[in-house]
């Protein structure tokens, strides 16, 4: 049965050397280990079956044999699955984003990213959507989309705010987000999507198409980033520096990190030597999103 695959899987994940992917598929079933409890990120369709409800994108595998998941790691939920029980227990995320903000202060842990609500949040400065679930948008004056940030909770502006400051906010008030789309959120939501995903070379990362040579440069790049820059980027442009962080080698897991984290200084090289920064004009610009044209509100 599923369970039996689950457990021969977990043994296989567990005999190989290094931390482990950030999602694995365990049978039918594969789980993503960005968050606590880990979360259904693909159900084959014969999955199903063993189950009393058909499992959906975002559900949580909230137990194993009676065991809660909640504060378990990876290493720790596949030696759960190691065990000789029959039960799997699949719950979909809280949807009242009041109560999922209250289980996630109640964690042990400070997961870079995790449901909240209908809404997958990365936890940047402000808070990134990185997903979202079905009628996420319902209430918006548009619909909401993967990079947008998070700028207001009840009113009150999140744009340094920790993530406890931002669930403690939603737990106290009515949870409800205001969110504005800018070049930042799509950013920083591209590097870690980028991050959950299989490597490619080159690849997309937010506006940008990387190749990972040492250091990166762009393959392509989307003409709407081209407006923040003082002189229009080309393909060969080097990245430079993010956050005055620069490059020896070519990481990509190590230059994703720092663009999901980026904050605001972003910088690339070309061949004539020309420093293509970020406007400050632009910077400003990002960090004041324009509340008649831009702004989300439910």
């Amino acid at each position: 049965g599923v369970r039996g695959q689950f457990r021969a899987a977990a043994g296989l994940l567990l005999a190989e050397p290094g931390p482990g992917a950030q999602a694995d598929w365990l049978g039918p079933v594969k789980l993503g280990w960005q968050t606590k409890p880990p979360w259904v990120m693909h159900a084959k369709p014969e999955a199903n079956k063993h189950f009393r409800q058909p499992l959906s994108q975002g559900d949580q595998l909230a137990a194993v044999d009676g065991t809660p998941t909640t504060n378990l790691d990876r290493r720790g939920v596949l030696k759960l699955l190691l065990g000789p029980g029959p039960s799997l227990s699949f719950r979909p995320p809280r949807d009242d984003a009041r109560e999922s903000a209250a289980d996630a202060l109640n964690r042990t842990d400070k997961p870079a990213s995790e449901w909240v609500g209908k809404f997958r949040l990365l936890w940047s400065k402000p808070p990134t959507v990185l997903e979202m679930k079905d009628g996420a948008s319902a209430g918006y004056q548009r619909p909401v989309s993967v990079g947008d940030v998070v700028v207001a909770v009840d009113g009150t502006p999140v744009m340094t705010a920790s993530r406890e400051e931002v669930l403690k906010l939603m737990v106290q008030g009515y949870g409800k987000l205001s969110l504005t789309s800018n070049f930042d959120g799509k950013l920083r939501a591209g590097a870690a999507l980028a991050l959950d995903a299989p490597p490619s070379d080159p690849e997309w990362v937010g506006p940008f198409q990387f190749r990972w040579t040492a250091p990166p440069c762009l393959a392509d790049v989307k003409p709407e980033a081209q407006s923040h820059f003082p002189k229009p980027l080309e393909r060969g442009d080097v990245l430079n520096s993010v956050d005055g962080c620069t490059w020896q080698t070519g990481d990509r897991d190590e230059v994703l990190r720092r663009l999901a984290n980026y904050d605001c200084r972003l910088s690339f090289a070309s061949s004539g030597g020309f420093d293509h920064s970020l406007r400050a004009a632009a910077r400003a610009a990002l960090d004041q999103p324009d509340a008649e044209a831009d702004q989300l509100g439910p």
